[in-house]
């Protein structure tokens, strides 16, 4: 049975050797004068705003400015924010104004707007600048100093970095794995959920891991089709425990009808049928929780998967394809692409999906 549990000596050197980074981190980042407070969760996807956490602190390294966060109104938190589930790695703020005046840069401009101009592009564009200004006032106010928000930062990462106090210099992969061993680390209270509901997978300790969408990803990106992603399985693997993370179970039925040669694996629920992110961010309390609990347990199976095959428009497979690089396969672009399409948006990425596609 493949279960992380952290009082293995590989582990306990890992954990070490984690901590030991993020020491490194913590005191070189509060070695900054300058400031930024990062917002986190705001409207986007989870792993959408924790690539954007990466990309600004990854930012904030490179300009020599100290990273803080505010994350107490996350669209994926229950209670405190970012601690609800992983342990603190920065100093977090809590004035109440980042909620509503800490906003995503606009990455529209105007130039492109009166391309093809519409109301309801250009009044969008009007609000997010105006809260955008009230929020560098606010915290030119409170702070009695000039401090940089989230509409300071461009989220598209560069090529190659070199940050040598955290021995950091390589391309933006080398890089973002250095960021996700500072950040991904569950708090005490998510280790002990994901390893209880890992271990009632009974999962070996050899297995292919996968992700398949449905929902409202619709919205941004084709739909990868279950038969299709079955026999990429057999073309890439000859193991026969697969485990799945799916937000529609009729996906999970489909499979097991599909293909009987391989035994599948899955958290998702009979009642789930589709992932629709406005829905979970409204959502609160223990049900939250625990949708978001399972969710992270099935990242942490698809981390330690022997092979692991997803797509490059989807957030959980875009972060453990990066996470896990250079091994696993990405189903939608060829291994050339990757290193450059992985930084990209996701209408960029999408459309090397669609190309790359054969049914």
């Amino acid at each position: 049975m493949r279960v992380r549990h952290f009082d293995t000596p590989y582990l306990l050197f890992e954990k070490y050797m984690s901590n030991t980074l993020v020491e490194k981190y913590k005191q070189l980042n509060n070695s900054f004068n300058k400031e930024l407070v990062f917002h986190l969760g705001i409207d986007a996807g989870f792993f959408a705003e924790y690539s954007y956490m990466l990309h600004a602190m990854l930012y904030c390294l490179e300009h020599r400015i100290c990273f803080k966060l505010y994350s107490a109104d996350a669209n994926f938190s229950y209670s405190k924010g970012w601690t609800d589930y992983f342990k603190p790695f920065c100093e977090e703020v809590h004035e109440h104004f980042h909620h509503k005046y800490n906003r995503h840069p606009l990455t529209t401009s105007w130039k492109e707007i009166w391309k093809e101009p519409t109301l309801s592009l250009i009044k969008w564009k009007i609000k997010t600048s105006l809260l955008n200004f009230v929020g560098n006032l606010s915290a030119l106010s409170i702070y009695k100093k000039f401090i940089r928000l989230n509409n300071h930062l461009n989220y598209i990462p560069k090529e190659h970095y070199r940050i040598p106090e955290l021995g950091i210099d390589g391309d933006y992969l080398h890089a973002f794995q250095k960021m996700v061993e500072i950040t991904w680390r569950f708090n005490h209270d998510t280790t002990l959920y994901c390893n209880k509901l890992i271990e009632t997978l009974s999962l070996p300790k050899s297995y292919v891991a996968c992700q398949i969408r449905g929902g409202d990803k619709i919205t941004e990106t084709s739909l990868l089709d279950p038969d299709w992603f079955a026999s990429l399985i057999h073309l890439h693997s000859p193991l026969k425990d697969v485990f799945v993370l799916t937000d529609d179970y009729r996906i999970y039925q489909q499979l097991l009808s599909i293909d009987d040669q391989i035994r599948w694996y899955t958290f998702c629920q009979p009642i789930e049928t589709g992932y629709v992110n406005k829905n979970f961010g409204r959502a609160f309390g223990e049900p939250k929780k625990e949708q978001m609990l399972r969710f992270l347990a099935s990242i942490q199976v698809m981390n330690d998967s022997s092979l692991f095959l997803g797509s490059i428009t989807t957030g959980p497979s875009l972060f453990v394809l990066k996470n896990k690089y250079p091994d696993g396969v990405a189903v939608d672009c060829t291994s050339e692409q990757f290193t450059e399409v992985c930084r990209q948006t996701i209408s960029k990425r999408s459309k090397v999906s669609i190309n790359n596609l054969t049914f």
